[in-house]
This record gives structure tokens, C-alpha cells and sequence, in this order.
């Protein structure tokens, strides 16, 4: 499928750590406020609920990356004195942010302790909750692009330009509600989940080989968990039993089928806190987006688990000797 003008942005970034896909949007969701004003509107009623608060922000405009203290938030919605502070995710999980004296603090919360205002959560529905230390009416919650993607349509033929552009982006990137079950889908309901047995099978075949491997690499007596097939992160994949005892930067790790670029992967992928993501890739040079790490390798037709046991393998103690290297 041709993508539009706004997705092809999106994929640019003269610096490949950043996650293009988030800051793209947050600057286009900023233009829209400050631009649109049927767009603002809607905007503006998704993200606040309470009445009240919403009354003081009826002519609000926008900043994009507006620095408190130790972070950088990703905008801030401002109507006179008054300010709300929006964090966007689409894809990745929340992040955590190293403070002394206060240890690893999510996100949320961060922009919470700045006391600069009351903070909204926009995500899509693929992203968890955030996690709070405690219940606060500073929190406005979490609001979706999927929602506002309903709401938005409505007024399609009232925004500007750029307005229909952006819905046109949320389409093509999974921010927009899912389709109803078509016709075809309900005769045939059994291709998706036969192709979903087929990837879990294929990871344990993999792993069944690769086990013993991993448990001498890192010295460790558990292996793998069971595989699971997510529909919220469109892969398949199998995790460690446990973190790795004398890594506690690495925050998940396991083996993964998944999408890319139009066709299947398989390879080795793991999360690591953002402050950690370039230390350690100066050794690794893998891939990075969404929070993660990985390597992946094409998984191209008629081809045998097998295959993938010697690759990842060698990628598993090329992690090893980065991590000692790194950390």
C-alpha cells in the first residue's frame, strides 16, 4: 500500500534513537491546536473530561518539547497561567527516568512531581496504564488516539488540510479503532489462528535448541517461559523465566517473531532503560525502536526452524559480551 506524506515524515529522523513515530505526531498534534481551531476543540475536549478545568482551557494553544527541571516534557497545552502537561505514547511503554535520592521513576509520575500542572496520559490502546505512586486529581488519566480518531472523523470535511492529512496518518498507523469482523474473516476464522499456532510452534522449536546455549552463556539454571502470541504488539514471543542476575539494566529479554517492512522476522530483542539504550548498543549495534533492542533475520519461505538456532545463538553471546563490556 502507498503511504502518504505524513507517514513517509514520520519514518525520517537524522537521529536514529529517537522514536520518529511519537515526536512526529506530538509536533503535528501541536500544529492542529495552535492552527485548527475545529480540531483544537476536539482535541482539547478528549484530553479533559473535568468541566471545570475544561472552561479555562477553551482558547488554549500548544508548545511542543517544553523542559522542567530534569526532563523534557512532550507538549504543554496553555491557556493563560493555567498549563497541562501531555505525554504521548503509541507503541512503546511507558519509560523511567533515573532521579537521585527517588531511584527509577516512570513517566507519568515524573511530569506529576513537577507540579506545573495537571498531567493527561494520550496512548494508544496497545499501552498500558501508567504507574502511579498514589491516586491523584492532578491525574486527567488516560485518553486514546482511537477514541479521538472517532470523535475526529465526524468533523472530517470541517479541518484544514492538514487536519484530513492526520487522520489519514492515524489510519495507516494502527491509531485508529479496528474494523468489524468482515465476512470473509467469519468464514474463515480459522487462517489467523492457525497462523498464530504456527509461530508459537516455531519459537519453540527454536528455543528447545537454544536453551541449553543460553543457560551456559549467561550461567544460569532457568531458561525460557512459556511462548505467547500478542495481538496488542502484533508478534509472537518467548521470554527469560527470569531477569539476569548480574544485568539488572536489562529490564526483559527473549526470542520474538514479528513484522517488519513487510515481511516476517525472527531474532533476539530486549528492553533496556532509555539512559542505558546507548551505552550498551555502542557494543551491541543492533536495531533499535520502540524502547527495545534486537536483531532480527528474515524468515523467508519454507524455511526451517533450524535455521535460526546458530544465529541466535551467536547474537546471545554477542549480548553477553556486550553487557560485561557495557555495564
Amino acid at each position: 500500500m502507498k503511504k502518504t506524506l505524513f507517514t513517509r515524515l514520520a519514518s525520517y529522523s537524522q537521529n536514529p534513537s529517537k522514536q520518529s513515530l511519537e515526536n512526529f505526531t506530538t509536533e503535528v498534534l501541536v500544529h492542529l491546536i495552535n492552527n485548527d481551531r475545529v480540531f483544537s476543540r476536539i482535541f482539547i475536549r478528549h484530553i479533559i473530561r473535568d468541566g471545570r478545568i475544561l472552561r479555562r482551557f477553551k482558547r488554549a494553544s500548544a508548545d511542543s518539547q517544553k523542559r522542567f527541571r530534569n526532563g523534557i516534557v512532550d507538549f504543554v497545552l496553555n491557556s493563560g497561567e493555567s498549563r497541562i502537561l501531555v505525554e504521548v505514547k503509541i507503541t512503546a511503554a511507558e519509560t523511567e527516568t533515573k532521579i537521585y535520592g527517588k531511584g527509577w521513576v516512570p513517566q507519568v509520575q515524573k511530569y506529576l512531581d513537577y507540579s506545573a500542572g495537571p498531567v493527561a496520559y494520550l496512548t494508544t490502546k496497545a499501552v498500558g496504564a501508567p504507574y502511579l505512586r498514589s491516586q491523584t486529581k492532578r491525574f486527567l488519566g488516560q485518553c486514546y488516539f482511537e477514541d479521538f480518531y472517532d470523535q475526529l472523523v465526524k468533523t472530517k470535511n470541517h479541518l484544514t488540510d492538514c487536519g484530513r492529512l492526520l487522520l489519514e496518518f492515524m489510519e495507516e498507523n494502527d491509531m485508529k479503532p479496528l474494523d468489524p469482523f468482515t465476512k470473509q474473516d467469519l468464514l474463515n476464522p480459522g487462517n489467523a489462528f492457525s497462523f498464530a499456532k504456527k509461530c508459537e510452534s516455531y519459537l519453540n522449536d527454536i528455543v528447545s535448541k537454544v536453551e541449553p546455549e543460553f543457560r551456559r552463556i549467561f550461567r544460569r539454571r532457568t531458561g525460557f517461559a512459556t511462548v505467547c502470541f500478542s495481538t496488542a504488539t502484533e508478534c509472537a514471543y518467548i521470554s527469560m523465566k527470569k531477569n539476569l542476575p548480574r544485568y539488572e539494566e536489562v529490564k526483559w529479554a527473549g526470542i520474538s517473531i514479528w513484522p517488519e517492512n513487510d515481511q516476517l522476522v525472527c531474532g533476539v530483542i530486549l528492553r533496556v532503560p532509555q539512559s542505558d539504550t546507548k551505552t550498551l548498543n555502542r557494543q551491541l549495534k543492533w536495531t533499535e525502536g520502540d524502547g527495545f533492542l534486537y536483531k532480527p533475520h528474515p524468515l523467508k519461505p519454507h524455511m526451517r526452524p533450524g535455521r535460526f538456532v546458530k544465529p541466535i545463538i551467536n547474537d546471545l553471546k554477542r549480548l553477553n559480551r556486550a553487557l560485561k563490556q557495557a555495564f
